[in-house]
């Protein structure tokens, strides 16, 4: 993606034309050689927002009658705040290069029944770049922490408009976290089960700072509030918390223990009628688990949850945001 950033070339004066998150480039008028930074040394860009409060409040609404939430959530659903904000994101693109050595285990069995095992050496070349977003802010109760969209319309001019939060993070870290993960998952596409050697580089190549719209949707249920958050350029629906319906749990207590409880039964009934204890046991465990998943819905289906929530605690959306350049705060 090409942008302008109101730059020019300190050679021949002419507009400079660069790639988001990149530092190294070639002057197209006079093929100067320069170096590009942003505020500390980070490109910084902004998408602008498409979404207006109608197409959100519509986006909501879509939101709430799928899955299983409250079937009259739209009906009895009152809205008490819509509205946009910027939220701050590391974009980082990371190289990693080197070899992975190792082996995997093979089992077969020979003519006389014997199991063996045997060790098969492999040794994978790594050689790519990988690209990750992370927010760089507190996002509170929102239930963001990447960007699912990495695209858009560079503008800055919403932000005369939109409460933009500021970074609480910095850039080391964010390299910090992209590199960890970049070797994490380098190992994880080599595929070598059992590595014995290896020595991987990782080169940071790209970092950048996207500031993304994104619309908070508040609103109550009964004597309970709830929220919502939709992307504001694809108009998608990005986190929320939802009422579940009675009408589902009550099913699925009543349909989950009667299955386990007949699987148990046939297990325990068919493996003493066989004489064959691992089919009690076989059976007597599938119950137990679809036991364990009906109450684990009947303890938490009464909320629905969508998006990045470390837990299922309900709070402030907004604690812990500061607005940038002003003032006011959400706690």
């Amino acid at each position: 993606m090409s942008v302008s950033v109101g730059l020019n070339c300190p050679s021949c004066g002419g507009a400079i034309q660069i790639s988001e998150g990149d530092n190294v480039i070639n002057c197209q008028y006079c093929d100067s050689l320069l170096w590009v930074e942003g505020d500390a040394g980070v490109i910084t860009v902004a998408y602008k927002n498409l979404q207006d409060r109608d197409g959100v409040l519509r986006a909501t609404e879509q939101w709430w009658r799928k899955g299983l939430k409250a079937m009259d959530l739209k009906k009895k659903g009152r809205l008490m705040e819509c509205y946009p904000i910027y939220l701050p994101f590391w974009s980082t693109t990371t190289r990693v290069a080197g070899w992975v050595c190792g082996y995997e285990e093979r089992h077969y069995t020979d003519k006389h029944g014997n199991t063996h095992t045997e060790r098969i050496p492999k040794e994978e070349m790594v050689l790519r770049d990988y690209q990750y977003t992370n927010i760089a802010c507190d996002p509170g109760d929102l239930g963001i922490k990447y960007l699912r969209n990495n695209a858009g319309e560079v503008s800055f001019i919403d932000f005369e408009s939109i409460p933009t939060f500021e970074s609480t993070t910095s850039k080391d870290e964010a390299v910090e976290l992209s590199k960890q993960r970049a070797m994490s998952d380098a190992r994880d596409d080599a595929r070598v089960p059992h590595v014995t050697f290896e020595k991987i580089t990782v080169i940071p190549k790209r970092l950048s700072m996207i500031y993304y719209p994104v619309w908070v949707v508040r609103y109550a249920y009964g004597e309970r509030m709830y929220m919502a958050t939709v992307d504001g350029v694809t108009g998608n629906v990005l986190s929320g918390r939802a009422p579940g319906d009675p009408l589902y749990q009550s099913l699925a207590v009543t349909g989950g223990t009667s299955i386990g409880g007949l699987i148990g039964a046939a297990g325990l009934a068919f493996g003493i009628g066989a004489d064959d204890p691992t089919i009690a046991i076989g059976g007597l465990v599938i119950g137990a688990v679809i036991l364990g998943f009906t109450y684990m819905f009947f303890r938490h289906g009464s909320e629905i949850i969508d998006g990045d929530f470390d837990d299922k605690k309900l709070g402030n959306p907004l604690k812990g945001f500061k607005i940038a350049g002003t003032k006011w705060r959400f706690n």
